[in-house]
């Protein structure tokens, strides 16, 4: 059970409703880490604002695959279950892709470096070798899209840490609900 309400967007704040009813339009729901976090109107534009603005340079699947390591990394069921689907049923990823995805592979070669490198960042906390940072760079990738990839993975940090801190409750359009291996 979550530790905080879930507003609905009536129930939200004025502030928070306008970026709510844009989850609704694109999405055909709001997410309820998004209706938890609406609570405060701030936290809300922020993460709506990255979210928005983050990890172009990488594709939507990237991004995706990214977040669903991210989400195993730092053992975040909510955020596992909710990119598994989004990956899946809107960027058209397999559920092989996605299950690599999960420590850090992928079966689309460059996509595979990109989460290789983002893997080390998160588990290292950003404590890699120049080697790691090499072949990211050796795999295409411009400094431009290193940034990004770093900058996508500190984002997904940000959302497993409140759905960590706040047990979000799931969506049901997220199930069946995924369950994290191992977070360490």
């Amino acid at each position: 059970m979550a530790r905080i309400a879930i507003p609905t967007k009536e129930q939200a704040p004025v502030k928070s409703q306008p970026i709510l009813e844009n989850y609704d339009k694109v999405l055909g729901t709001i997410p309820n880490f998004f209706a938890m976090i609406s609570q405060s109107p701030d936290a809300l534009k922020a993460i709506a604002d990255m979210h928005a603005t983050l990890g172009k340079s990488l594709g939507h699947k990237t991004r995706e695959r990214i977040h669903v390591m991210t989400a195993e990394v730092n053992g975040c069921s909510y955020c596992l279950t909710a990119h598994s689907y989004l990956g899946a049923k809107l960027m058209g990823l397999t559920a092989e892709d996605l299950e690599l995805n999960r420590s850090g592979h992928s079966t689309d070669p460059k996509a595979d470096a990109a989460l290789t490198f983002a893997y080390k960042v998160a588990k290292s906390r950003g404590h890699i070798e120049d080697a790691d940072f090499d072949a990211v760079r050796a795999a295409g990738f411009s400094d431009a899209e290193i940034v990004d990839i770093v900058a996508e993975t500190a984002f997904s940090f940000i959302t497993n840490l409140f759905n960590n801190t706040f047990k979000t409750e799931r969506d049901s359009l997220f199930q069946p609900a995924l369950t994290v291996r191992a977070a360490a």
